[in-house]
């Protein structure tokens, strides 16, 4: 397995996690929340297990509080009794305003592609972040929660604002669950990738289906998106 360093510094109170494979090729934004210790490393070897020889900059910044940094507008609690405080749109504008100029000045990338991957909640961030800025030319929303309220309501009334390939995710499982609201994730994601087909901006999509439920190893299904995009045509 090939190592590599992780440089960890705090840019604008959001802590980064940067690891590089070789130079050049994508620059891989993440939004990640370790809920587990390894989270970072565990997702680098699976990415090096995909693609070892494959060039690319991956930046996984770290949130504080999952629900609210995350959220694109408010919503009620689904689960449990944490609410959704709708703070993405905060988190976007230090990813444009502060994250994304602080990895090009650094790093000299900004002429090369951007991609923004995600995961659960992170991965819808990461698609809505398509539709409301044109900054990534490549999204990868693993198990998105397409299941946020007014979802199905924003999808059907925007465009994507650039050209860009876009891969959807899901376990099989996800949608087969007692809870009303969190059993309508298949039948949108089904819906969003009807959307994202029809849409001129998007380039490639694709909805790939895991085996298992929504917890069945993240690191290996976000992996397995940005092979997909890595691959193009």
């Amino acid at each position: 397995m090939k190592k590599t360093n992780v440089t960890e510094i705090i840019v604008s109170g959001i802590q980064l996690h940067i690891m590089q494979n070789g130079s050049g090729g994508p620059v891989i934004f993440w939004g990640m929340y370790p809920h587990q210790g390894g989270e970072v490393e565990h997702f680098w070897e699976s990415l090096m297990e995909l693609m070892p020889e494959q060039n690319f900059l991956l930046v996984a910044f770290q949130v504080e509080d999952w629900n609210r940094d995350f959220s694109p507008w408010e919503a009620l609690a689904v689960f449990g009794t944490e609410a959704f405080a709708g703070q993405g749109a905060r988190t976007l504008k230090w990813l444009l305003e502060e994250g994304v100029p602080y990895i090009d000045r650094t790093y000299n990338v900004k002429e090369q592609e951007h991609w923004l991957a995600g995961y659960s909640l992170a991965g819808l961030f990461a698609l809505w972040a398509a539709y409301e800025c044109a900054t990534f030319a490549g999204i990868a929303c693993c198990s998105g929660s397409l299941w946020f309220k007014d979802w199905d309501i924003y999808m059907r009334e925007h465009k994507l604002k650039r050209k860009c390939s876009v891969y959807l995710s899901l376990g099989g499982k996800e949608e087969k669950t007692k809870n009303a609201v969190m059993a309508t994730v298949g039948d949108r994601t089904r819906e969003q990738e009807k959307l994202l087909l029809e849409d001129p901006f998007a380039e490639r999509v694709v909805l790939d289906w895991n085996p298992g439920g929504h917890f069945a190893d993240s690191g290996k299904r976000m992996a397995k998106g940005i092979r997909w995009l890595m691959e193009k045509e």
